[in-house]
């Protein structure tokens, strides 16, 4: 790897695994004139290959130190363009892409800002494939019924079918993290389900203190008392003891109906 002194500040850890590197890559598939985005492309241990594969690669990289180097790393490939902005500003339509893959070393700070941007451009993603801290992979990831079940898990999972695909321990990257990594992919859904605000408030309501039974976290903020709380869980057939990370997606969308049907939200 060159001599280069990752960036603290912007969460800067390079894959430098040559076993990581190519699981990630057969993950991602890249092929002859296949559109694909990578997001922080650090040191270029995913751009290369992709660029060798043949497909149009765009490398956004928000940290203009690497440009120059990334620019000579993939300057014999006419089919991968470096582009330095924020991710989060950019904007696929602006680049004639109707659609493409996704890929990307996530720093921790711009997991879920990321993760947002997904949700709102699903339509243009053929599927991401993203390195994440182990804990965010496994939230992604939940099920109802397991610790990890989240407000995350949830609005994700409204989009994406979420794969945990495997673990990457911490002397994968340089310099090494603190906590280890996992690599996800998300497939957008078929059949989509919009979250409205009012579904969202419920959700996150519901999730406030995740020790407390249902009842306890939606009384008072949306539920005026106790009495009545239990008797809308149970209108709904959901047991006056649950907890949120027992509830599917489609039940708090029942919740909320309900809810709302009572002039409650």
């Amino acid at each position: 790897m060159s001599a280069y002194h990752a960036k603290k500040r912007l969460g800067q850890n390079f894959l430098k695994s040559a076993d990581i590197i190519r699981q990630i890559v057969v993950l991602i598939d890249p092929g002859e004139g296949q559109r694909i985005v990578e997001i922080g492309p650090g040191r270029g241990a995913l751009s290369l290959p992709i660029a060798e594969s043949g497909a149009r690669l765009w490398a956004i990289e928000f940290d203009r130190d690497q440009i120059g180097y990334l620019e000579r790393l993939l300057r014999k490939f006419d089919n991968a363009r470096v582009l330095n902005t924020d991710f989060l500003a950019f904007e696929p339509t602006a680049e004639h892409l109707p659609d493409f893959k996704l890929v990307g070393n996530l720093p921790f700070n711009i997991t879920s800002p990321v993760v947002d941007w997904c949700c709102s451009h699903s339509r243009h993603i053929q599927y991401a494939v993203f390195m994440v801290q182990k804990e965010v992979a496994a939230r992604l990831s939940a099920s109802p019924g397991n610790k990890n079940w989240s407000p995350l898990s949830i609005m994700v999972q409204l989009q994406f079918e979420v794969e945990y695909c495997f673990d990457v321990p911490s002397e994968a990257f340089h310099p090494p993290p603190k906590v280890d990594g996992a690599v996800i992919k998300l497939t957008p859904l078929e059949d989509t389900i919009a979250a409205t605000p009012e579904f969202e408030r419920v959700v996150r309501t519901s999730f406030r203190h995740r020790r407390k039974f249902l009842t306890n976290n939606l009384v008072p903020d949306i539920i005026p008392e106790t009495e009545l709380a239990v008797e809308i869980l149970e209108t709904i057939l959901l047991s006056r003891n649950c907890r949120a990370e027992q509830i599917t997606i489609e039940q708090f969308f029942t919740l909320t109906e309900e809810l709302d049907r009572r002039k409650l939200l």
